[in-house]
């Protein structure tokens, strides 16, 4: 176990590396292997090796995301627990490569955890796991599978993730954050209502064809932005006025009517994956973290898992964004977020090292 100062020295070097390396820019060395997938279809593995590694071994899923194990943002963190000493693997997820949020992830994490875990090159007593954003609250409806059960990792991080996946997605209709008895606004990420229409649009009726709009939801998705360009210039005007709102996140009457329908019609799905319906289950350590600012996942939600699961430790910080560290805002202000965010890790590192 580490001992308090080597603790707080790995907490400095990792916040260090977080500013320095939030981009990506700056990523050490990997390799890509794979693992086998749900259908035994070899799937990428990203894995970052120190030179001299450490007993615990780090798994780091991904959100939802088309760049998967090569955002940049996840080669950064990989990077960042990699200079400490550890071993970090990034499996694919390809559901949430897709950006589907849907039950099916569940089944791919738990699948990925048991293979990695297997491996001849990790101790299974000394895993760490991490999720990020929507993905991190279905990783934690994995652990529930006997796959992770049976042989559960030391801990979880849970960076900016959902307690109710349905308060979540209608947090990118408003914008709107209750706390307290105050009301806050925050301008929604761009991608919410992407990622929201891409995996639900084709289960409701919007009173017209949507088929076409799937077909530029599916091709931004996966990034083919050329492709994105020539079905929209194929569209009617109707559909060209609906799918440009929804790319750039504006919530006019019609969006926001088809939104509703929606998150009514996934209701029962979405509570199946939400922590709020299963987190008093959950028994192993969870660190929690998430951004005041955050503009995907509002920060509430990760107040409400802090009172809900029954063993976590909680931050909610003011200068850490969706995945990244700000240096904007007064130096006082950064200096006492600092400290905060340099006593939280160094409580995770204590806790998750041999």
């Amino acid at each position: 176990m580490l001992n308090w100062a080597h603790s707080h020295k790995q907490s400095l070097k990792y916040i260090l590396g977080l500013i320095k390396n939030k981009d990506g820019a700056a990523a050490g060395q990997f390799v890509d292997e794979s693992y086998s997938g749900i259908n035994s279809e070899p799937t990428r593995l990203r894995i970052f090796k120190p030179k001299k590694a450490q007993h615990t071994t780090f798994i780091l899923f991904p959100g939802a995301s088309p760049f998967a194990e090569k955002h940049p943002g996840m080669i950064g963190l990989a990077t960042t627990i990699m200079s400490l000493g550890y071993t970090v693997f990034i499996p694919r997820i390809p559901p949430l490569k897709a950006l589907n949020i849907k039950f099916e992830n569940v089944e791919w994490f738990a699948r990925a955890y048991e293979q990695i875990v297997a491996r001849d090159d990790v101790d299974q007593a000394n895993v760490a796991i991490i999720g990020i954003s929507f993905g991190g609250s279905l990783l934690l409806k994995a652990t529930l599978d006997e796959r992770i059960k049976s042989n559960p990792p030391r801990s979880m991080l849970m960076y900016g993730s959902c307690f109710d996946l349905e308060s979540g997605l209608n947090f990118l209709l408003s914008g709107e954050i209750k706390h307290n008895g105050k009301i806050a606004h925050i301008p929604p990420n761009n991608w919410g209502l992407t990622v929201l229409f891409h995996n639900f649009i084709n289960e409701v009726d919007a009173g017209f064809d949507t088929t076409a709009i799937q077909r530029v939801l599916e091709a931004r998705v996966t990034d083919r932005l050329d492709e994105v360009e020539r079905l929209k210039a194929e569209l009617n005007e109707h559909d060209l006025q609906l799918i440009n709102s929804v790319l750039m996140a504006n919530c006019t009457p019609q969006v926001e009517k088809i939104a509703h329908q929606i998150i009514e019609s996934q209701k029962d799905s979405l509570k199946e994956v939400s922590p709020s319906s299963f987190c008093e289950k959950i028994s192993m350590k969870i660190f929690i973290m998430h951004g005041a600012n955050d503009s995907m996942v509002p920060y509430t939600e990760s107040v409400k898992l802090g009172e809900k699961l029954p063993n976590n430790k909680l931050l909610i910080s003011y200068i850490y964004e969706h995945k990244e560290i700000s240096t904007n805002g007064g130096l006082l202000t950064q200096l006492k977020e600092l400290i905060k965010l340099e006593q939280f890790f160094a409580s995770y590192f204590r806790y998750n090292a041999t």
